[in-house]
């Protein structure tokens, strides 16, 4: 009479192990590319902030170009009243927006770059954005508004006919506006790919 092969140690498990061991390794290989990846947005946040950077963007170039219509005004315009009141208007609308509506677009430009898989630096389209709007930023409140300040004061003097820097704001806001647009075009296109640094830092985490 044959005989019932010996019971071995192992459980009726064991062949899943392998199974197991490679869903493990699987999770390790996860939370190491999650790693690598960083910090991400939740999509409830994303979508929030991506609503913020939509409306503060198509903010800014509302009240540039609004700027800019004032900037045509006072330069074009013969009454010196209407000129007056063009500067004094643009003086009170670019010291009141323009500061919060380019701070805030970019802030939350660099939010999604950082918070989503863009990157600031890793995507030519990103990165050429973030130094547009930068400059932008910095240009526009440090030289562009101080000038319409300084326009707003003369035409509460009604000193402003015949300002210098009358051409200068006209070719200061098409210059912002022109940059602006491209800007926008980039966020839309998104031309190009990954940036050198990115793919010399893609190929070493491969290898």
């Amino acid at each position: 009479m044959p005989t019932a092969p010996a019971r071995s140690g192992l459980s009726p498990s064991a062949p899943d192990r392998p199974h197991a061991t490679g869903s493990h390794a699987t999770n390790r290989s996860r939370h190491t590319t999650q790693a690598r990846a960083g910090w991400r947005l939740r999509p409830r946040a994303r979508r929030l902030v991506l609503l913020a950077h939509v409306v503060v963007s198509v903010g800014w170039i509302g009240v540039e170009l609004c700027l800019l219509t004032l900037a045509l005004t006072g330069l074009a315009g013969t009454d010196p009243a209407l000129v007056e009141s063009a500067y004094r208007a643009a003086g009170l609308l670019a010291g009141a927006f323009y500061l919060p509506v380019s701070v805030l677009a970019l802030v939350t430009g660099v939010v999604l770059g950082l918070g989503t898989k863009w990157g600031l630096v890793r995507f030519s389209w990103v990165a050429i954005k973030l130094v547009l709007n930068t400059a932008l930023v910095v240009g526009g409140n440090l030289l562009v508004v101080p000038m319409f300040g300084t326009a707003a004061r003369l035409a509460a003097q009604g000193r402003v006919v015949g300002f210098a820097n009358q051409p200068s704001l006209v070719s200061a806001m098409c210059v912002g506006l022109t940059l602006l647009t491209a800007a926008t075009a980039l966020s839309v296109l998104k031309p190009w790919g990954r940036t050198w640094f990115s793919r010399t830092r893609h190929s070493s985490h491969s290898q």
